[in-house]
């Protein structure tokens, strides 16, 4: 007899995909930030893309069909209403990734299929069926579990994935078994019996995955364990008797279907038959670097994908210019200016080597000129008159053109802070990964640039050829992160805000502080006497001469092994206990004579070091020291400082504080020292609309005294110094995410206490609480938050697997708002201010910013007029439901007006 005529067909193998199920894994396992320039957000749908690729490459299927949820309910919504009831919505930027997950898919003339009323999962099932008949293999592609029914020796594995856009394994039979402890066709009762949270079907209580393969495997399933159910523990007994009809629900809702509609389905033409076109467009839009190579190898010659276009490297077509009419000639005709310097060393610090600016960006030409012409008034006149620069960085090229009284008025543009805007997570802003981000050029290698080659005028080939392709990477980046700018609604934030600030850190930084390098020296000396006493205190009392204080090994040694000090609740690190401060102010009662020197050693020493020579390390020839003022590194919009970091100037304690005393005025001034006064907390409560709060700020209240009395119930003038100082507590705490673990460190009482003083705050002030949930639910939908002016901040943490990843997201998420709304309000302060001095011709400089204090250098004349002028401006800077209240001070030196 003759075989059937199928079995004269030659078998294939199919991949069966759960989209929903692969797009949603692929979601949660890339951060929401990733986005294209243009501002779409693109996780999902590259990691998907990323998996099929993987698959394809690993697989070569014959063809594919991926299957779709729909959003209407199913049958199993109609059984029981409880099913999944307790998913959260996808977030937005899920659902819009969706669409662009099937535009992939059609462009890569892969079949898709959906129904209403069914799952993906029963489309899957019934689409095995189909393939299976005909004798064709089947690997079923998914993060869910329930298609482990499905698998059937020798034709039907799962390549289940288990976390990630990488990680899969593909289970036969035998590998079901192994991972459940029972067979694929028993694989619906166990779970019935198990139960399943992500579909939010509970199991029977004390039932967990070893118990139920247990009582499966012995009794056939859940008609034979409830035939026996008298033959188990008692507690077991009375669980499964209890809850026999819940597992008999969960067995009827978890059974697949085979009878979904695939009409639509084509099961002779399931090949992947891509339009190459389309996908290149698509992933172009998409920005899809890597995945059209990865594609086009999965797929093999044949299928006509031609990879990622082709990234050509900037090369700049420079001319020397030495005549400074002709550069002054130059630059004025040109209706923007893109830019960019070398520097002899430090950008900002040194002496600028020589400028380069686009003359024609079509052909890439470039000039050039040597820094010594910045000197020249006619080049110096054309580069501060003209209205529209564009750079990276530029307020190091601000900062050096000072020196030479060179004033850059005219920024449109900074590329690296307009990248930080888009993107505040990113560790660094360079202009070669911003080339790579937002334009079609690769990034650029230096070997067209090496050193060593002819001399223009002096510098460097080299230099000239890297400053002129920085400027021609300005030009061709500059449009396209103005237009995300626009799209990410941050356009007015950088225009009216970061742009202006840029001049006003440059000339802060040009300006410098000035110190009294004598008083610095004397605390210098005086800091080192007592470290070196302190040090030969301790070795006495340790008796040993030889004793290293810096060495975490012999103080261990020392106090665990030597002087047997006890180690409980002490933590314990790789090398053994830890010897931190934290540690020591635990063992501090059962060696005070060794461990409180110790502690003040290791205080005294970091001022010495890190402030007494630190700070005397970084005085200019001039008397000042001038920092560096960053605007790109918090997440939060704060500035921050290095070069020093006059930010982290000590202040809790006498000994930190004194070096304030450094800190002076130019002769014949004083210090002006201006301060916001409780501007988180002001935030908090005009952000929250707490009538509690906005009362006791508007009042004129003591806050903390106000917050206490609410918060414990008590009236105003009853409030206890303590009670006061948890509440002042509890408010600032807020302001940083900070949850009943964090307080009660803070307060050194059991976390439960701290609970219910937390409790006690939200009952006083609900808004706040009702705020604080608010914006954490927003920021996971949307995936950042966002401040009233526009600052928007991605906390990819929120949608992490895990679950202390996620609080640490919230905690962000939470005082996001907060610290970005305060700082956007200094930098508006900082702005205002240095333009009214600037305006009305003012001597007044400012000369430092530390948090939410300003310190202006102000002459004797003009001490009147400019008090009230800082504190109107600082007072104006934001119309809030709550007064911006400023603190004021004057002194000859920091520490005088700090009082």
């Amino acid at each position: 007899m003759f075989p059937a005529r199928r079995n004269l067909r030659r078998v294939g193998t199919y991949l069966l995909v759960d989209g929903n199920s692969l797009t949603y894994r692929a979601f949660f396992a890339l951060p929401p930030d990733m986005a294209t320039a243009s501002g779409q957000v693109t996780n999902a749908v590259f990691g998907f893309t990323s998996m099929l690729i993987n698959v394809l490459k690993d697989h070569q299927p014959d063809g594919i069909l991926v299957a779709f949820d729909r959003p209407e309910p199913t049958f199993r919504h109609e059984a029981e209403p409880e099913y999944k009831a307790q998913r959260e919505a996808a977030p937005d930027i899920l659902r819009q990734q969706m669409g662009l997950v099937r535009e992939v898919l059609d462009s890569l003339g892969i079949q898709q299929v959906d129904a209403a009323g069914w799952e993906a999962d029963d489309l899957i099932a019934s689409a095995v069926d189909r393939l299976v008949d005909r004798g064709d293999d089947v690997i079923i592609v998914t993060g869910d579990r329930d298609s482990y029914q499905l698998v059937a020796d020798p034709h039907v594995k799962v390549l289940y994935n288990k976390r990630g856009v990488s990680d899969y394994a593909l289970y036969d039979e035998a590998g079901i078994e192994e991972r459940t402890g029972v067979s694929p066709a028993l694989y619906p009762q166990y779970a019935a019996l198990r139960g399943d949270n992500s579909d939010n079907l509970p199991g029977v209580p004390g039932v967990g995955e070893k118990t139920a393969a247990k009582l499966i495997n012995k009794y056939g399933g859940l008609d034979g364990i409830f035939e026996h159910v008298d033959e188990q523990t008692p507690k077991l007994r009375e669980n499964l008797g209890a809850h026999e009809e819940r597992a008999r629900k969960n067995l009827e809702l978890m059974l697949l279907r085979h009878d979904a509609p695939l009409d639509s389905v084509d099961f002779d033409d399931l090949a992947i038959t891509p339009h190459p076109e389309e996908q290149q467009r698509l992933f172009d839009f998409l920005e899809f670097r890597t995945l059209g190579d990865r594609l086009a190898d999965a797929l093999g010659p044949d299928a006509g994908i031609a990879g990622s276009s082709p990234r050509d490297e900037l090369v700049a077509e420079v001319t020397e210019l030495d005549d400074p009419a002709a550069i002054a000639s130059a630059l004025g005709s040109l209706d923007v200016v893109d830019l960019a310097a070398v520097w002899s060393g430090e950008p900002g610090r040194s002496d600028v080597v020589g400028v380069a600016f686009v003359t024609d960006a079509s052909s890439s030409e470039v000039a050039w000129f040597a820094g010594a012409l910045l000197r020249d008034d006619a080049v110096a006149d054309a580069l501060s008159s003209h209205e529209h620069l564009r750079g990276h960085n530029v307020k190091a090229l601000m900062r050096s053109l000072l020196e030479a009284d060179v004033d850059l008025r005219g920024l449109q543009l900074d590329i690296a802070i307009a990248a930080y805007l888009i993107d505040p997570s990113e560790a660094r802003y360079e202009l070669a990964d911003l080339l790579e981000k937002f334009t079609s050029y690769a990034p650029p290698s230096d070997d067209a640039s090496a050193s060593g080659q002819l001399d223009l005028d002096g510098a460097a080939v080299s230099d000239a050829q890297r400053a002129g392709r920085d400027a021609l990477a300005v030009h061709h980046i500059a449009g396209p992160i103005e237009a995300s700018l626009d799209t990410h609604g941050m356009a007015g934030l950088y225009h009216e805000i970061e742009n202006p600030l840029v001049r006003v850190l440059a000339r802060m930084e040009h300006v410098g502080v000035g110190v009294d390098a004598d008083t610095l020296r004397s605390i210098n000396e005086r800091l080192t006497s007592e470290v070196e006493s302190l040090g030969a205190e301790l070795r006495q009392v340790a008796g040993r001469d030889d004793l290293n204080l810096n060495s975490p090994t012999q103080l261990r040694a020392l106090l665990y092994d030597e002087r047997e000090l006890s180690p409980q609740g002490v933590k314990k690190t790789k090398s053994g206990y830890s010897t931190d401060a934290q540690t020591l102010e635990k063992l501090r009662d059962q060696w005070p004579e060794f461990i409180e020197p110790l502690l003040r050693h290791r205080e005294v020493e970091k001022l010495r070091g890190t402030y007494g020579e630190g700070l005397l390390h970084e005085v200019g020839p001039d008397g000042r020291i001038h920092a560096t003022f960053n605007q790109t590194v918090a997440r939060t919009g704060r500035l921050s400082s290095d070069k020093p970091n006059l930010h982290n100037i000590p202040v809790r304690s006498d000994a930190g504080r004194v070096f304030r005393t450094a800190f002076v005025p130019s002769e014949g001034r004083e210090l002006l020292v201006a301060d916001y006064n409780q501007i988180e907390l002001r935030c908090i409560a005009h952000l929250a609309a707490d009538p509690g709060l906005i009362e006791a700020f508007t009042s004129g209240s003591d806050i903390h005294n106000a917050t206490a009395s609410r918060v414990f119930e008590v009236e105003p003038d009853a409030v206890t110094l303590d009670q006061r100082s948890k509440a002042k507590m509890v408010s600032y705490g807020l302001a940083y995410g900070m949850e009943a673990y964090g307080l009660g460190q803070r307060l050194n009482i059991p976390t439960d206490e701290a609970a219910k003083i937390l409790d006690a705050y939200f009952e006083a002030f609900p808004n706040v609480k009702a705020y604080m949930d608010a914006t954490v639910q927003e920021a996971r939908k949307n995936g950042y938050t966002e401040t009233l002016f526009g600052r928007r901040r991605p906390i990819p943490e929120l949608l992490n697997s895990n679950w202390r990843i996620r609080q640490a997201g919230e905690r962000q998420a939470m005082n996001a708002g907060i610290q970005g709304l305060a700082a956007d309000i200094f930098k508006v302060a900082l702005v205002r201010i240095d333009a009214a001095l600037d305006d009305v011709g003012l001597e007044s400089e400012l000369v430092l910013q530390v948090h939410d204090e300003v310190i202006v250098e102000v002459p004797a004349a003009e001490r009147e007029r400019v008090g009230g002028l800082v504190v109107d401006l600082m007072r104006g800077a934001a119309d809030l439901d709550v007064p911006l209240e400023v603190n004021v001070a004057w002194g000859s030196t920091w520490a005088d007006a700090k009082g």
